[in-house]
């Protein structure tokens, strides 16, 4: 697996970070992990063939991790994409589609072939040479889905917006790189929404990943960078690394 991390940032604006986004390459295909604003952007600096994107997977539909998707439609339509999308998300993809080819854009609807599939709680789903597993997240009241991605006997996990949850810690257990989100720093933060440094310390050492990548970071974090890495590997032999857009590396 290729792994680019397409968008490290949050729904601050940031000069050099877009919103989430995270595409994953196998032999035969290119599979996408959420869609925000600035990613389809990334995408084409990537220089990637778009045809080849073979499944998109939406962790949930807060703005900054879905906003890109009907650009990205439009561009698959304009380039002739002959192939059925898949787009695999939580329940609330069945109101979220209707509104986009109902209500608000129904010109749309049949540029190009959607086939979308409902993700259970607990799933486990076949994106072309990808096997992704999935559990819910804690992020408030959403239904949020994190996944671990296996191939070829390599692992990654992707824990989308989150606060410390077990779910995520079982589901990820053991993988070879762990990407998770560290929105802002340790202090008075609501519970139950996001993760600390300090939370992410306990979740590394839990989990115990080779590798350990921080995304989704807001401008904070990305200010006392030196400290938040200070911090989450404390406790772990890890390599704990910043993610920054356009990064890439192998499995």
């Amino acid at each position: 697996m290729k792994v680019t991390l397409l968008g490290t940032g949050t729904s601050f604006p940031d000069p050099n970070r877009v919103q989430s986004g995270i595409l994953i390459e196998t032999d035969k295909a290119y599979s996408l992990f959420d869609i925000g604003s600035g990613v389809l952007h990334r995408l084409v600096q990537t220089q990637i063939d778009l045809n080849s994107i073979a499944g998109l997977f939406i962790s949930h539909f807060h703005i900054d991790h879905c906003s890109d998707f009907v650009t990205l439609l439009q561009t698959l339509w304009l380039q002739g994409y002959d192939k059925h999308l898949q787009i695999f998300a939580p329940p609330p993809a069945k109101e979220w589609l209707r509104g986009i080819f109902e209500v608000g854009m129904p010109f749309y609807r049949d540029k190009v072939v959607i086939e979308p599939y409902i993700l259970r709680e607990h799933d486990s789903v076949q994106s072309g040479e990808l096997s992704v597993s999935t559990c819910p997240t804690t992020h408030g009241t959403h239904d949020v889905r994190a996944f671990r991605i296996e191939h070829a006997g390599k692992s990654i996990a992707i824990s989308s917006d989150t606060a410390p949850c077990r779910d995520i810690v079982e589901l990820a257990k053991g993988v070879d790189v762990l990407v998770h989100e560290c929105n802002w720093l340790d202090g008075s933060t609501p519970k139950g929404v996001h993760t600390s440094p300090s939370e992410l310390t306990s979740i590394v050492e839990e989990i115990n990943p080779k590798k350990v990548i921080l995304t989704h970071m807001n401008p904070d974090v990305i200010r006392e960078s030196e400290k938040v890495l200070s911090i989450v590997g404390r406790r772990t032999d890890a390599e704990i690394i910043l993610g920054v857009d356009l990064m890439q590396f192998n499995l």
